[in-house]
């Protein structure tokens, strides 16, 4: 089996947030782990009301503890931030949050900031929503690139966007914006609702374009009363309960890592665990997803 480098590995702080950032920190020191990705989200990062001072010494807390950001995911879709929106005000305001959430990351030392798609309304075409976000994501996409930063699109269940879902959507984006500061990203939860793989995925998009992975597992099951009764276009892919806990879930994690070995995929892979229900022993489920998968790394 073809392996990735153990520094290619992350974890984020996402199933964190009921602890300090500080006990976050210490940690992924004891996981033996270099790499952290930062959820910017109450409580430990909320880009609206914390200064340039209070990110610049949270970095050297992170570089003291001898970490690394590798990506900076400011939250876009339990708060009111659209960048796809048809209003023209709610747009334009969630165009600037994104961009104080770019100066952030590079406050942090983030080399990429995850960037989710917005949404429209079901009354318009697809396409509409999608030219909207290629506006929006063009002007972002210059000022990463004032930053010095790169960011990393993800698809989203049909329930969160109406039109970024796919990687031949991704690829359509990232066509239209055609912008070098502009590049894609995985989530392994995502592909396994729409059917797909790494390799598939990465064909469509192409591996030079594909800046950031999230490995996160699930339970595939069946469809939820509610999910049944959604119209057929917005009853895509299958159904799933989130970023659970690695031992709990029923994908095939090793061969998503070892699928991007072979496409000799060079960025980084964070661990994510996304549910409250595993707040409470942050510790435990960090430990028990890097035992799962330690032996895809060299």
């Amino acid at each position: 089996m073809q392996k990735l480098k153990k520094e290619q590995l992350a974890i984020g702080n996402y199933h964190y947030t009921n602890w300090p950032f500080e006990h976050f920190l210490k940690s992924v020191q004891e996981l033996g782990l270099k790499n952290i990705e930062i959820w910017g989200a109450k409580p430990h990062f909320l880009v609206d009301i914390q200064s340039p001072d209070y990110l610049r010494t949270t970095a050297k807390k992170i570089q003291d503890a001898g970490l690394n950001v590798i990506c900076f995911c400011p939250e876009q879709n339990n708060y009111p931030v659209n960048i796809s929106a048809s209003e023209t005000s709610l747009r334009r305001w969630s165009i600037e949050h994104m961009k104080h959430s770019i100066e952030a990351a590079a406050l942090l030392g983030a080399p990429t900031v995850l960037l989710c798609p917005g949404n429209g309304t079901m009354d318009e075409q697809p396409e509409a929503i999608r030219d909207r976000f290629a506006v929006s994501a063009r002007e972002l996409s210059q000022t990463a690139a004032d930053y010095g930063v790169i960011l990393a699109l993800e698809t989203q269940a049909q329930t969160d966007a109406l039109f970024m879902n796919t990687a031949q959507q991704q690829r359509e984006v990232l066509d239209m914006v055609s912008h070098p500061n502009f590049k894609m990203m995985l989530d392994t939860v995502q592909l396994a609702q729409f059917d797909t793989s790494v390799a598939e995925d990465m064909r469509i998009i192409g591996t030079e374009n594909v800046q950031h992975v999230h490995l996160g597992n699930t339970v595939l099951r069946e469809k939820t009363v509610g999910e049944k009764r959604l119209p057929g276009i917005y009853s895509l892919g299958r159904s799933v309960c989130g970023h659970i806990g690695f031992r709990e879930g029923n994908l095939p994690l090793m061969q998503n890592l070892k699928e991007l070995a072979e496409a000799n995929y060079q960025h980084f892979v964070t661990i994510e665990i996304c549910q409250k229900a595993y707040w409470m022993e942050a510790d435990r489920f960090a430990k028990e997803a890097l035992e799962l998968i330690q032996d895809a790394f060299i």
